[in-house]
């Protein structure tokens, strides 16, 4: 999906010079560090460089191996999404590289300024953002009805990059998306059926919601995890617990539960 419209990518740089010294974001899993480009379409841009903090690389196979799944499934709602919204409603969804640097691991992209979180995977919703974050809402909700009540595309993070000069060019740029599905198949952060249930019972739909036509969404929902605006994780040999026929009910400190902490910095 690196040639689609609708992603974000490094482009023909296949080579980055990583600063070690220069931290730009720490999360409880991961260190993101800053880094340029040498070479290709990017060269001497900005990069950000994340890697897995030691006591968590048991988590680096599994998230690699859906990262990159996540991101391209996420990118052909975007193309759908983009051809239905307003000119400066697009959303692009980035799409990095891994690198392996010094024997580590990296996953590299564009680094986004100004980073701000819209949504989180375990039904935290921010109500602070404005038409932006209804707009973020409602293409989780609109990935929901796409799929056919499959899946939703959420944990929204990144920016809105403005165009004064022409509005047609201003589009959401977004990073480290998740994915929720009814068969736990999108890696540790996909919350399954209780992830969506729970996004659906804080979303109250809005102006950007069924624009084309009426955008199903599920019945009787219920908050399944404690709202926060941190990322969460569950391993693999827990997705049993994520079926809605499973009435297990993840309370504050739920030792099964790996929360990644969001600051609002660059990323």
């Amino acid at each position: 999906m690196s040639n689609s419209s609708a992603s974000r990518t490094n482009l023909t740089s296949d080579r980055v010079r990583l600063h070690r010294d220069e931290v730009i974001g720490e999360g409880a899993f991961r260190t993101a560090y800053a880094g340029t480009y040498i070479g290709g379409n990017r060269n001497s841009q900005e990069a950000v460089c994340k890697c897995f903090r030691g006591q968590y690389r048991m988590l680096e196979s599994e998230f690699y191996k859906s990262d990159f799944q996540v991101a391209d499934r996420a990118i052909r709602f975007a193309e759908d999404w983009n051809d239905i919204c307003e000119s400066d409603e697009t959303i692009l969804i980035t799409r990095g590289d891994v690198h392996t640097i010094g024997g580590r691991k990296y996953l590299v992209e564009p680094l986004i300024r100004n980073f701000t979180k819209f949504t989180s995977n375990n039904g935290w919703i921010s109500g602070d953002e404005g038409w932006m974050g209804e707009a973020m809402e409602a293409f989780s909700h609109y990935t929901y009805h796409r799929s056919g009540g499959q899946l939703i595309v959420c944990d929204l993070q990144g920016r809105y990059r403005s165009n004064r000069y022409n509005r047609s060019k201003s589009r959401f740029e977004l990073t480290d998306v998740a994915i929720c599905s009814r068969r736990c198949s999108y890696g540790p952060t996909d919350l399954g059926e209780k992830g969506i249930d729970s996004f659906f019972d804080s979303h109250v739909c809005n102006q950007f919601c069924s624009v084309d036509q009426y955008w199903q969404r599920p019945r009787n929902t219920r908050q399944w995890f404690p709202q926060t605006s941190s990322t969460s994780m569950m391993r693999s040999s827990q997705a049993h617990l994520l079926n809605l026929n499973n009435r297990t009910t993840f309370r504050p400190g739920y030792a099964g539960i790996l929360e990644e902490d969001s600051d609002d910095c660059d990323y």
